[in-house]
């Protein structure tokens, strides 16, 4: 699975850290050949998404777009789009670090375009516990 950051902030960006999260989703998941970009803005930007695409009209922190569901090799898979402003915020509610936020967001990104959900408890509860997994592999508890 390749990948591209896009920033259209100024903010730092743990782009080594993606790069090893990256690594270990690849490991754990093993999906198929394919190519997915992360895009780091602002919360105007995503709440312009968040309406556009759900109907809710309030910035988040995190969303995906899957281009190719189920995926299939040599495939685009899909964005993840995350908002700098908020995760700031989420990181320092959460009194974590905003690099800790960031690969957080990126994990929980990816996992969607890899087809987990959270709509159903079910679902939730192991999209939640491979997250951990994933993020307990790069040092995160």
């Amino acid at each position: 699975m390749q990948y591209s950051i896009i920033k259209t902030v100024r903010k730092r960006i743990p782009s080594g850290k993606i790069n090893l999260l990256m690594k270990v989703i690849r490991k754990q998941e093993k999906p198929v050949r394919s190519y997915m970009t992360f895009i780091f803005f602002r919360d105007s930007d995503i709440r312009e998404l968040n309406k556009a695409f759900r109907g809710i009209d309030k910035a988040t922190d995190v969303l995906s777009f899957n281009y190719d569901d189920p995926p299939v090799d040599d495939s685009f898979l899909g964005e993840i789009y995350i908002s700098i402003e908020s995760a700031a915020r989420n990181a320092e509610a959460d009194k974590v670090s905003f690099d800790e936020m960031i690969l957080r967001l990126c994990c929980h990104g990816v996992l969607h375009l890899l087809g987990y959900d959270h709509k159903r408890r079910s679902d939730r509860l192991k999209m939640e516990k491979r997250e951990r997994d994933i993020l307990n592999r790069v040092g995160i508890d």
